[in-house]
């Protein structure tokens, strides 16, 4: 693959994944996330299991519903009511399919409301960061509301010292670990996990360069009080490569698309067959038929690819 990305893993199986249907880019600026999180490496062969009534990740479908029940529905809340009832008390799982109503759990992963609620990235940060608060002038627009456009100097001067504290701290954090973390990598050793730098440990090292943009996108999230411009993208155990890989959509990615097109990527769509998340945890026979024997098993004994390189 002529990605720019390094191949770690041989063949590699995602059942129903909780990630952007775009995280196999190798452009970083389709990237929504706003810590550039959504985009990881990739591997010689990937096969992806997805499905449409997966709850968690998304809302159902309801294309097989006929006319008159959709206009039913639309024109009658006590007929949504009795249908929605209906459903959760034959449901194999009642929880995905409330989600599925409220359009899954996957897209609410990083919602900031309401506001009572301890939720969304900020408290997270803050958590991480503690020992360099305050990082924004949210504590001052809590308690005057009435002076939320009024910033003391001496806060402003506050935030500014802890930031360039902070930024000098990771910066000095990557350099430390960055040829630390390549000795391991080469000796086939498991390499230092980070600190400061603790969301970026699903990489296998962080170079100086991907510090300093960390950074940046850091300070500009505390800039927007800790809320991202973008919605998540699609998850990918849900949609598949539906968007990514239309010519006609606005999402339509070209290195996933060639990716299909060389075949180094492939999908199962199991949304005839997989109608809930906890159906993997607990597979009907027929999951367990459709989706592990043959979608997994027959394509590592036919292909011959197995595992890494186990």
């Amino acid at each position: 693959m002529n990605s720019g990305k390094s191949n770690l893993v041989d063949h590699l199986f995602l059942r129903q994944p909780a990630v952007a249907d775009n995280a196999l880019t190798n452009e970083t600026s389709r990237d929504v996330h706003p810590l550039g999180l959504g985009v990881f490496p990739s591997a010689r062969k990937i096969v992806v299991l997805h499905s449409r009534g997966d709850g968690i990740l998304g809302a159902g479908e309801d294309e097989e519903s006929a006319w008159w029940q959709k206009a039913l529905l639309r024109s009658s809340p006590a007929a949504l009511i009795a249908t929605t009832a209906w459903n959760l008390a034959n449901s194999e799982d009642a929880k995905d399919d409330v989600l599925g109503y409220f359009r899954g759990a996957y897209d609410k992963k990083w919602w900031t409301f309401p506001s009572f609620l301890v939720n969304g990235f900020g408290p997270a940060i803050e958590e991480l960061y503690k020992d360099y608060l305050p990082l924004t002038f949210k504590a001052q627009m809590t308690t005057y509301p009435q002076l939320s456009s009024y910033v003391p100097e001496a806060l402003k001067r506050t935030v500014k010292a802890n930031w360039d504290r902070l930024e000098q701290d990771i910066l000095a954090e990557a350099d430390a670990l960055w040829q630390p973390c390549i000795d391991c990598l080469r000796n086939g050793e498991r390499p230092p996990e980070y600190t400061l730098l603790a969301p970026l440990n699903h990489r296998a090292s962080v170079s100086p360069q991907v510090a300093k943009d960390y950074v940046l996108r850091l300070k500009k999230l505390a800039v927007n009080d800790w809320v991202p411009e973008r919605s998540p993208r699609p998850a990918l155990g849900h949609v598949g490569f539906e968007e990514v890989t239309d010519n006609a959509s606005p999402d339509f990615d070209q290195f996933i698309s060639g990716l299909r097109d060389k075949n180094e990527i492939d999908q199962v769509n199991q949304s005839a067959w997989l109608f809930s998340h906890s159906g993997m945890r607990i597979p009907s026979e027929e999951v367990f038929n459709r989706s592990y024997d043959a979608a997994i098993m027959r394509r590592i004994v036919s292909e011959g690819g197995g595992f890494g390189h186990y």
